[in-house]
């Protein structure tokens, strides 16, 4: 119990930091991040097929399977996994992107035109739909260390019809190098499992070397400990990273040669 309300404490004081040293766009000048923030950011508009996600969603929540899962996570990089019952309807509320920022996403990478897209993370499978139907064309592979919850997802993209996505199952140190050679270069990365310092930095460091001048690499719960604080504190000053965009709970950059160095706190939470 301690151990929490430190967290609480700790997560309350930095956003509050966060209020105090952030803003809105008025404090962009770019064109590129002022049309960034007004059709990907802070419009919210339905995106295709969303009604149907949401449905899965909804179907989730009232659900009363427990499923196994696995998670690499708590092992650190080279542990072995950890597999305990979870009821399905937990994970929703808990573990999954919420559909706001799910449709973020979505217009991202509309905005962007991805046709390669990486999400480490698989989860349920939601954010991945929001993806495939940002893009149908596109070419998605998602990782997924958790069998049931890849059996979930696969079922979950039959249900909706897509057929552009990829999961590979394992862990994700064994996977991401197999994902990335498949892709060969990566237009959109979401980071969204093994929340700690050390994985993050490795994934980062890992898809950069497939990446390109318009890649863009989204990173969730970066302040879901210190460590990840630190850790995308670390990605964002690294001299390569041209443009980072801080909402906190999520962080983005961008390595777009044209642009000078700039980072960005940004309210748009």
């Amino acid at each position: 119990m301690n151990s929490k309300l430190t967290q609480r404490a700790w997560l309350a004081g930095r956003f509050v930091d966060f209020l105090l040293h952030s803003g809105n766009r008025y404090r962009v000048h770019s064109p590129f991040l002022y049309s960034l923030i007004g059709e990907v950011i802070r419009a919210d508009k339905p995106a295709d097929g969303g009604e149907e996600i949401g449905q899965i969603r909804q179907e989730c929540l009232k659900s009363k399977e427990i499923i196994n899962k696995t998670d690499f996570g708590n092992g650190g990089i080279q542990g072995h996994g950890i597999i305990y019952p979870v009821r399905l309807r937990r994970l929703v509320m808990t573990s999954l992107t919420s559909p706001r920022h799910a449709r973020r996403l979505y217009r991202l990478a509309r905005f962007i035109k991805a046709e390669r897209i990486l999400e480490i993370g698989t989860s349920l499978g939601l954010t991945t739909a929001y993806l495939a139907r940002a893009n149908p064309g596109a070419r998605i592979i998602t990782l997924e260390g958790c069998p049931e919850l890849s059996r979930k997802a696969r079922e979950h993209f039959k249900w909706l019809g897509l057929e552009n996505i990829e999961v590979m199952e394992g862990r994700f140190e064994d996977t991401l190098p197999k994902a990335l050679d498949r892709l060969g270069s990566v237009d959109l990365v979401f980071i969204d499992g093994n929340h700690r310092k050390e994985a993050m930095l490795y994934y980062y460091e890992k898809c950069l070397a497939h990446s390109g001048n318009d890649t863009v690499m989204v990173f969730d719960d970066i302040r879901a400990s210190a460590g990840m604080e630190q850790a995308w504190e670390l990605v964002w000053q690294k001299q390569e990273v041209r443009i980072s965009l801080d909402f906190f709970f999520t962080g983005w950059v961008f390595f777009r040669k044209e642009s000078s160095k700039q980072h960005f706190r940004l309210r748009y939470i």
